[in-house]
């Protein structure tokens, strides 16, 4: 037989059950669910509202940098004995999909590439090939690529067969990455390298290459035989009504492996792109991370030419289901646009409803079957009731067709997926065994996932006014967005004060794109649909709002994940600048320099309070004395950080060669936090600046806190400057009688000494105050 039996390995059952206990456990969770679960089942569907946009077709970098023209260095694998593992399958036994192809360690080493230079770096480049292989496919370990270093792998001169770019440690996070499988022997791998890094090694620890001996693209390309033949097989596009089932269903390629499968509609109708397929075909995470999704691989018309189809490649597994063979995926790139969403049913249909298939018989392109369940038990496995027989009236299916649906003609409702059988175009009245697809919904966990896609904890969010209230500083990772469930935020960001955002998805998965909003219904303060992996953007509200609502939604596909943390930047304050400082006299001033800025004047080296010559954060004061004296100008015990205060004096704003008059850091009477606190001799009349900061490169809120204290005024009469006014004194003003300009006996200073100054000093008489 062809079609594969039951995989060996338990994935959802403990790995001890056999299965005479499975047939037990089986019967047990069937009558619970036909006792416990309501119907449930799914419509099909196309893409439905606004149609995605047409994805950019990825193209390798010798292409991109335009030297795809110029030949790379080959490294060419050899030969392998292709009838040993065409024996080889013929007595494996039917527990294992259709191989095609074996996997080969590429043993590379820098010195085998070679090196181009290119526009902002270089690229290194290498073709891999094998004799006789029909098909190549590489696949990476141990994947580490630096920030900025990229790798593509394609087939030169072939449309469509770029797979790339990867990045990191790749999709899944783990160093794993594979390419896509084309026709023909040849591959090229390339890796780009930006200017100003240097490599001593490959980014990766091991390649392996999947040689292909059997032809699992035929009829597609010049020179290859195959395609369908005579009545053994039916082109699906000659049946109008099932086009759209042929649109679901998908070649899958994993390994050196073979399977179909088909998209599947969730309850919801959410668009999540589930695949199911057998669990004999893929039971495990590396074989869906490692799944091609090949779509639309069939005649381009009726009889017409057939045409290459639409890969994507990487999958997640969602659920599996070794009692009736069923395995539920999902896919992570964009898809094809066109698919459709085959309907299901968890009800098994009465014997005798008539049913058809589309599959891949073989890897040949598609191929559609029309037959009956004539049984409800066939032997794929213990016990035989987890599987429908079907017999065949017009079409059969074989190697490759594993994994494939069964539809009930009356609703087009999948009912099952292909595990076993013999029917082939040598024995087109044998029957094949399909797994029961109610019993993996009903039994089998699919039920939860079928209801609709997963989603994240912010939902519901799927508009303005349900919009997910989000905090600065948090990371909010794994964020789901769907073409037809969009999410909104509201962002806390004050009027004045910058939002700047940081978003990261894979655009190949879909293209994320976001919209500001300052008021629900409003206009689009900020649009953002030409961006790619790395988001990154700021955006000042100038609106009168404290809120902005973003808008997360799809340009294109139908759902992807997204991370995001942004912060907001208060807006400076008025002060941040010396051009428009506070004026101040005495008194006290409240001040915020937590988002001030660093002012261009650094401060003179001359200033030896210990704080070096950095201010951050810093405001500005013009402080305008209303006495001659000594000034106290202090943040002691006033604020919440570090305080360092500098004074200039001057009547415009001081630059780098400014004299500094003053500057403190520390002051011993102070908190611990605050220690700042000057004296400056200032002169009523004449204009300081103040300049508050920190030299620890931080702000916060405070108080500036001034007073003056007036010098006392001068004792003129004073003459001899005893600190008396005596008869000494006198004498001098006597000794001094008439015109003496600038004597220090005019006390009055009007040119002469006479009775005036005598009244002053006879007034004065005494010890100075």
């Amino acid at each position: 037989m062809r079609k594969a039996l039951l995989a060996a390995t338990v994935v959802l059952l403990p790995a001890t059950m056999t299965l005479t206990t499975l047939a037990t456990f089986a019967a047990d969770t069937n009558r619970k669910a036909s006792a416990q679960l309501p119907v449930m089942d799914a419509e099909g569907h196309g893409y439905r509202g606004r149609p995605n946009l047409v994805q950019e077709v990825p193209t390798s970098l010798s292409v991109r940098f335009g030297i795809d023209q110029i030949a790379a260095p080959l490294v060419d694998l050899g030969a392998i004995d292709f009838e040993f593992y065409r024996a080889e399958d013929e007595t494996a036994g039917s527990r294992k999909p259709l191989r095609f192809g074996i996997l080969r360690p590429v043993a590379l080493s820098m010195e085998m590439g070679e090196w181009i230079n290119v526009e902002g770096g270089s690229i290194w480049r290498v073709d891999i090939t094998a004799d006789g292989s029909m098909n190549g496919r590489l696949s990476f370990t141990g994947l580490e690529l630096a920030a900025g270093q990229l790798i593509t792998t394609s087939v030169p001169g072939m449309e469509g067969s770029t797979q790339g770019d990867l990045e990191g440690v790749g999709e899944f996070g783990n160093g794993t990455a594979w390419g896509l499988c084309m026709p023909g022997a040849l591959t090229r791998l390339e890796w780009f390298v930006p200017t100003g890094s240097t490599v001593k090694a490959l980014p990766f620890d091991g390649v392996e290459y999947c040689h292909g001996y059997r032809n699992i693209f035929p009829g597609l390309y010049e020179g290859m035989e195959g395609g369908l033949a005579g009545n053994c097989h039916n082109d699906p596009l000659c049946y109008a009504p099932w086009v759209n089932e042929s649109n679901a269903t998908v070649k899958l390629i994993f390994g050196g492996f073979l399977c179909s499968g088909q998209l599947m509609a969730t309850t919801a109708l959410d668009e999540t792109p589930y695949i199911s397929t057998a669990n004999h075909c893929i039971s495990t995470t590396t074989e869906a991370n490692s799944c091609q999704c090949l779509f639309f691989n069939r005649n381009g018309t009726c009889g017409g030419t057939i045409t290459a189809g639409s890969s994507v490649t990487g999958c997640d597994l969602t659920g599996t289901y070794l009692a009736s063979d069923c395995t539920l995926m999902m896919i992570r790139p964009t898809l094809p646009t066109t698919v459709y969403w085959a309907g299901w049913t968890n009800v098994n249909p009465a014997v005798n409803s008539a049913s058809t298939g589309i599959h891949h018989p073989g890897g040949a392109e598609q191929a559609i079957s029309f037959g009956v369940k004539n049984a409800s038990s066939f032997n794929c496995g213990s016990p035989a009731g987890n599987w429908n027989s079907l017999s065949w009236n017009n079409g059969i299916t074989e190697g490759g067709s594993s994994g494939s649906a069964i539809y009930r003609d009356s609703d087009h409702k999948l009912y099952g997926v292909l595990t076993c059988g013999a029917s082939s175009c040598q024995q087109t009245t044998a029957d094949d065994g399909y797994g029961r697809w109610d019993l993996a919904v009903n039994s089998g966990g699919f039920a939860a996932f079928l209801a609709a896609g997963a989603d994240d904890a912010q939902e519901q969010n799927d508009t303005c006014a349900t919009a997910r209230a989000v905090v600065a500083g948090t990371a909010y990772t794994n964020m789901v967005v769907k073409r037809l469930d969009e999410d909104w935020y509201a962002l806390p960001v004050s009027a004045g004060a910058t939002l700047s955002m940081n978003m990261t998805f894979t655009h190949a998965n879909g293209d994320v794109d976001l919209e500001l909003y300052s008021a629900c219904g409003g206009a689009v303060a900020l649009s953002r649909v030409a961006n790619t992996s790395n988001e990154v953007f700021t955006y000042p509200n100038a609106s009168a709002s404290n809120t902005l609502y973003m808008r997360v939604f799809l340009g294109s596909d139908t759902r992807n994940n997204y991370s995001f943390t942004f912060t907001v930047s208060a807006p400076p304050p008025v002060n941040d600048e010396c051009i428009s400082p506070s004026i101040v006299g005495n008194g006290s001033y409240g001040f915020d320099t937590t988002s001030a800025s660093d002012s261009a004047p650094t401060v003179a080296a001359s200033c030896l309070d210990g704080g070096g010559v950095n201010l951050y954060n810093d405001v500005w004061f013009r402080y305008d004395p209303a006495c001659t004296g000594l000034a106290t100008i202090s943040t002691c015990a006033t604020a919440s950080f570090d305080t360092r205060i500098v004074a200039y004096a001057g009547a415009t704003c001081p630059t780098a060669a400014s004299v500094v008059l003053s500057c403190n850091d520390d002051s011993l009477n102070c908190s611990p936090t605050t220690k700042s606190i000057m004296f400056l001799e200032v002169v009523n009349g004449f204009t300081y600046y103040i300049r508050v900061g920190s030299k620890l490169n931080s702000g916060g809120t405070g108080t500036l806190v001034i007073s003056c204290e007036p010098d006392a005024a001068p004792c003129l009469s004073d003459v001899d400057g005893s600190g008396s006014v005596d008869a000494s004194d006198l004498a001098t003003v006597l000794g001094s009688w008439g015109a003496c300009s600038g004597c220090t006996s005019d006390i009055d200073g009007n040119g002469t000494v006479d009775a005036a100054d005598l009244a002053t000093l006879l007034g004065s008489w005494g010890a100075c105050p």
